[in-house]
């Protein structure tokens, strides 16, 4: 039996992924091969590399967004034990999602016509908070990334790119999964929202939160990660 040593949460261990285009006569490419790390609880873990190396693929991977070719992916779960999220059963993924893992987008993907309040305020909801406190706490995060109230009815198709991208960091946010995996997360922000969001980072980690990034800007994170992988193509 696998078991993961204190202080990790995480160790992704001869991680590889494949894909097939079906499109270009069913060639396969291959991202990355025996990709190896662990991740402190609680800490701020940067993946960095060239574009096309597969950074965000490994974000995805441990989010069981795509299933992997090869390797393990141990995480320590408060609810169930050691985990490998690589060949875990459906049911358990979808249980970590709701209680424990997290995943921040560079894109916006939403339900039309379902306003910005409410889509903040799901992963409470999921979670059985009642609505009425899940609004309101859903607020505040919508406040503190400089929202405009008059735009918290409105759905968040008709935001802007850099609206979009604070709603779904305050969507991320606002459930403090035990680890939350972001993807480019200050990328489409001016500089008054980049620094509020570092902020958030730093709150977060301090309060056990363990981070994963992927990240391009690396002047803004680096000072604040705690581990960095250099992923090679």
């Amino acid at each position: 039996m696998h078991t993961i040593d204190a202080p990790y949460i995480l160790n992704v261990e001869n991680l590889g992924k494949q894909f097939q285009l079906h499109l270009v006569d069913g060639r396969i490419i291959t991202p990355f091969i025996d990709v190896t790390f662990n991740v402190r609880q609680g800490s701020l873990f940067m993946i960095s590399g060239k574009s096309g190396a597969g950074k965000t693929t490994i974000l995805k991977c441990i989010y069981r967004t795509y299933l992997t070719n090869q390797g393990h992916i141990w995480y320590d779960s408060e609810e169930f034990g050691t985990v490998d999220i690589a060949s875990a059963d459906e049911n358990i993924i979808s249980r970590l999602r709701e209680q424990e893992l997290g995943f921040c987008s560079q894109f916006l993907k939403v339900l039309p016509r379902v306003p910005a309040l409410d889509v903040t305020a799901e992963p409470l909801i999921r979670r059985g908070v009642p609505r009425n406190e899940a609004l309101e706490e859903a607020s505040r995060w919508l406040a503190r990334l400089q929202i405009e109230e008059s735009r918290w009815l409105a759905s968040p198709l008709t935001f802007s790119g850099g609206e979009q991208q604070r709603l779904n960091l305050a969507r991320a946010f606002i459930a403090e999964p035990r680890i939350l995996l972001l993807d480019e997360p200050t990328a489409s922000l001016d500089a008054v929202s980049k620094s509020i969001v570092l902020d958030m980072i730093g709150e977060a980690t301090a309060k056990g939160v363990t981070i994963l990034t992927v990240s391009h800007d690396i002047a803004a994170i680096q000072d604040l990660a705690d581990d960095t992988f250099w992923l090679e193509v």
